[in-house]
């Protein structure tokens, strides 16, 4: 959609643009279990392979990361992916020391962690009696999106969780974490 369709100037930041405090998180997370394990950007990058320019502008906010992403980092960090999202990291034991790479996601087969999000979503949705076109509207995201989230465990950024979550009236982490109930 064009600047004008959103009803603002050109050049003015999106209201999708803002930056999430679970981003942020993520970013600060991140940055510090790697530290921890005592890891470069190169090193890390090389065992969840995915290039240091992409790590780098994780750890600054400057990227918004998909969910197979933070599924790949927390493996590398042998942590689970929730733990980088947590506003406390402290508790969190990180071994130090080398790693092997980790074994590539499926193409295929969505992660546990994209169903776990695709499983809390439709609760959430359902207990607030939205339909997917409501809940898409109101977050700001295609009506398919929505489908292909809750049936198929599409893979989606976390300011996507962030617009979801907001439209529900929940947090990230209630859509992400686990299963409550």
């Amino acid at each position: 959609m064009n600047a004008k369709r959103a009803g603002r100037a050109l050049g003015d930041p999106s209201a999708h643009d803002e930056l999430s405090e679970v981003r942020r998180r993520f970013a600060r997370n991140l940055r510090q279990a790697r530290e921890t394990a005592g890891l470069t950007l190169y090193a890390l990058a090389k065992i969840a392979s995915c290039s240091v320019q992409q790590l780098a502008q994780i750890e600054t906010t400057v990227a918004n990361v998909k969910l197979d992403t933070i599924s790949r980092l927390a493996r590398a960090l042998s942590v689970t992916e929730i733990d980088l999202l947590m506003p406390d990291m402290n508790n969190v034991p990180i071994k130090r020391g080398r790693r092997p790479p980790v074994e590539p996601l499926s193409k295929t087969e969505p992660t546990e962690f994209r169903r776990r999000f695709a499983r809390n979503l439709l609760k959430k949705r359902l207990a607030a009696r939205l339909y997917q076109k409501a809940l898409s509207n109101a977050a700001g995201v295609q009506v398919s999106a929505v489908g292909e989230i809750e049936v198929h465990a599409k893979n989606v950024t976390l300011d996507t969780v962030t617009r979801l979550a907001k439209a529900l009236g929940v947090s990230e982490i209630d859509l992400l974490g686990p299963e409550n109930g």
